[in-house]
């Protein structure tokens, strides 16, 4: 069963205006800023940083320890021995793998709860910032289709709490997953190193200091586009039902242009035609899948409200 929306009020000159006339009404296009984007995003790459230093910091301070060189400096007879295939050893003593797996397993549970934390007051908060971002642009996009109108945008209707609601627990389901995803990463690095390394302690020194900084690069880069697309879905979401509660179920789709790798369908099919939010457009040709700009991880694509009129004779 099709929903139905009320239509957006316009001034009595706009309405005699598009009276006989086929044409499009363009508001200013509902785009959160890129800068604000980045600011909003920030302070998880903030608590990233943060817990990146101590676990460094206390991995480093373990593998300096007389315990961490002793326990791998095999002597030669077992060397030899091993070499022989006549006994089966490792290439370091288990006192120090043992300590490794104590100090991440500790890591693991301390960060796991410092992002549960943070991850909840982050939402809370940057989804306070998308409503009234939200609220404000499309406010003016359609003060301009209105004719200039001053059309009350920060309403919320029971849908649009569910979005909210939805999209704030997506998010904080993203962000705390960044404390346990990286240290478990660094874990399982840990113990690759300490397995693949021979008996020379500067060369498990130097391994783990590359699987750290590694996993430190990748890692940070992700957690600050993790939190840009969710900021970015969050306010499209929620920008897309308060069109449909003010009446407008249409727009034009925008590619952004900025990408690096753009996707050729969004770019080359989509960009300027006019969909329904009601009737999403296919946004993947591969999977089918339908939605609204950014919809697919990771789309800069973003919405310019519109409203159609057929009244020629």
């Amino acid at each position: 069963m099709a929903i139905k929306h009320r239509k957006l009020k316009l001034t009595g000159q706009r309405t005699k205006w598009v009276q006989g006339r086929d044409v499009n009404l363009r508001g200013t296009p509902t785009r959160i800023n890129p800068q604000n984007v980045n600011t909003m995003a920030a302070p998880v790459v903030e608590m990233f940083e943060k817990m990146h230093k101590d676990i460094y910091s206390q991995i480093t301070k373990l593998f300096k320890t007389p315990t961490a060189k002793n326990s791998i400096q095999k002597t030669e007879q077992v060397k030899s021995l091993e070499d022989a295939g006549m006994v089966t050893g490792k290439a370091m003593d288990s006192s120090i793998s043992e300590q490794a797996i104590l100090l991440t397993n500790k890591l693991v549970t301390k960060w796991t709860d410092r992002f549960n934390s943070f991850g909840d007051k982050w939402t809370n908060s940057t989804m306070k910032q998308i409503e009234k971002q939200s609220a404000k642009d499309l406010g003016r996009s359609m003060e301009k289709i209105s004719g200039g109108l001053d059309i009350d945008t920060s309403q919320i209707s029971g849908k649009t709490k569910d979005k909210i609601l939805a999209s704030t627990d997506q998010a904080t389901s993203y962000i705390k997953s960044i404390g346990p995803n990286y240290v478990t990463q660094i874990k399982e690095a840990v113990s690759r190193s300490i397995v693949d390394s021979s008996s020379s302690f500067e060369e498990l020194q130097g391994a783990i200091h590359n699987a750290l900084t590694d996993k430190y690069k990748n890692h940070k880069n992700k957690a600050f586009n993790v939190a840009k697309d969710q900021i970015k879905k969050s306010y499209t979401g929620l920008t897309a039902s308060r069109m449909q509660d003010v009446g407008v179920d249409t727009y034009i789709w925008r590619h952004s242009g900025g990408s690096v790798k753009p996707r050729c369908f969004h770019r080359d099919v989509l960009n300027g035609q006019t969909f329904s939010l009601s009737d999403p457009p296919v946004i993947d040709e591969k999977t089918g899948v339908k939605g609204k700009p950014g919809d697919l991880p990771f789309c800069n694509c973003y919405m310019e409200p519109v409203i159609s009129f057929d009244n020629k004779k």
